[in-house]
């Protein structure tokens, strides 16, 4: 028996829900406005009164109606124009402009007006295309319209929707109004300018920049010993040779990449986000910082990877180069703190990480136990682990009775107090300020390590 003659599959459960279908749109037509009603209504109450009464001069008055009405609609189109929507790249960064073209083709040869009222997301300030704009198009033509906006925010937003509406005969037809649904740009966040010129532990890779404990070419020096056979000539000390009367060489380290880890914190939201030129909310921090770091070690040649401690615990597999660091800009913005979301485990985020001797780094405002748990437990595992502090100075309670500065201030305190705590068990805590704000806490990373 097959499995679509199985009765059991086709038992309903007590919780199935029936698909929702889909609402059919109308077909675009032509139709009458209300200017043709009222000129047909006039010629022909004023013609019926005139001929009723014998009243000549309403005859004269309907006239120029029942003439003009004749002569508008003696070329009466029959196909209506054709609209669509195109979003030619759907990629764009914080602060450019994301754009759509809207083709509106006229069949008929016939002169139409279009009329197009464009609309889209908050975090899209449109300037060209708002609100209502109308355009000629000439028989048998088609022309483009641009709709562009400034995309003020990273994420996912909607360039629509467009409704487009025609008019021919001198405004006596028009067609109903076609509805383009608005497709999706996805802003690429702008990651803050970060750069640094330390090293980071367990340099393991095969090439790289990163400087290892073991003996290779590289310009590092690590020892001058002597000669031994299959040494390279260029590498012989002849200072040191001359002195001694021995051949010496100088044995540099190799110099290789590693494997960076970074898990972002996305349990709760904490101020309002003001877009790419005002105040950044925790969210905002926490990508931004995250694309900087990643950019910088990512182009160097190391191999990056993402990790969500959230309800949606998605993951990037590591990479290295350009076009992964592109990805990486892309999987960032599609980033979301749901509300009333369940609280991540941070047991099944310890099972995906792949490696011991990656680098960690933590973008965590450090708001919720869950978070401070992770950090200790990767601590305790041994794992290298950096806490970027991503809360942002401005971000503070609502202000409630005349005790909430106080009660923020013990709040500040035991936040304090939990930092030292973390740096007590040897995690290196570092607060989010841009380009080389992490170099100190990452050298003493690497201290640890080879000491």
């Amino acid at each position: 028996m097959s499995l679509a003659a199985d009765p059991v599959l086709s038992l309903r459960t007590d919780n199935a829900r029936t698909r929702a279908e889909r609402p059919r749109e109308r077909p675009v037509e032509w139709r009458r406005t209300a200017a043709l009603t009222r000129a047909v209504a006039i010629a022909a109450c004023c013609l019926i009164v005139s001929v009723a009464f014998g009243r000549v001069d309403l005859a004269l008055i309907a006239a120029p109606f029942v003439v003009g009405t004749v002569l508008l609609l003696r070329e009466r189109p029959e196909r209506t124009p054709e609209a669509r929507l195109d979003v030619g790249e759907a990629v764009c960064a914080e602060g450019d402009t994301a754009s759509a073209v809207l083709h509106v083709a006229n069949p008929e040869p016939v002169r139409v007006t279009t009329v197009v009222t464009a609309a889209a997301d908050h975090w899209i300030d449109l300037h060209t295309g708002r609100g209502d704009f109308a355009e000629r198009l000439y028989p048998n033509s088609a022309r483009e319209l641009l709709v562009a906006g400034r995309a003020k925010r990273w994420g996912g937003h909607h360039l629509g929707p467009v409704h487009v509406q025609s008019y021919a005969c001198g405004g006596l037809l028009e067609t109903t109004v076609q509805r383009l649904p608005g497709q999706k740009v996805w802003v690429l966040p702008v990651p803050g300018w970060f750069d640094s010129a330390e090293s980071l532990p367990f340099a393991d890779g095969v090439a790289g920049v990163h400087r290892s404990r073991r003996i290779g070419d590289s310009g590092e020096l690590a020892e001058v010993r002597l000669y031994q056979p299959g040494d390279r000539l260029r590498r012989i000390d002849w200072r040191t040779s001359a002195r001694s009367q021995e051949l010496y060489v100088n044995a540099t380290l190799s110099e290789r990449d590693t494997d960076v880890t970074l898990i972002l914190d996305l349990q709760i939201e904490a101020g309002e986000s003001g877009g790419v030129d005002g105040p950044a909310s925790v969210a905002d921090l926490t990508v931004r910082a995250a694309g900087a770091v990643a950019a910088h070690y990512a182009l160097q040649g190391d191999r990056v990877g993402c990790i969500e401690f959230g309800a949606r615990a998605r993951r990037l597999r590591a990479g290295t180069g350009r076009r992964h660091n592109l990805a990486l800009l892309r999987w960032l913005a599609s980033v979301e703190i749901p509300a009333d979301s369940l609280p991540p485990s941070v047991e099944m985020l310890r099972r995906r990480l792949d490696s011991h001797r990656s680098m960690h780094v933590v973008f965590t405002p450090l708001l919720t136990e869950r978070s401070i748990g992770l950090v200790a437990a990767l601590a305790r595992a041994g794992r290298p682990v950096l806490c970027v502090d991503t809360l942002p100075g401005h971000v503070a309670p609502p202000a409630r009775s005349h005790w909430t500065p106080y009660a923020e201030r013990l709040w500040r305190l035991a936040r304090t107090n939990t930092v030292m705590e973390l740096r007590d068990l040897g995690v290196a805590v570092e607060p989010w300020t841009g380009s080389a704000s992490l170099d100190d806490v990452i050298a003493q990373l690497v201290r640890r390590r080879y000491r």
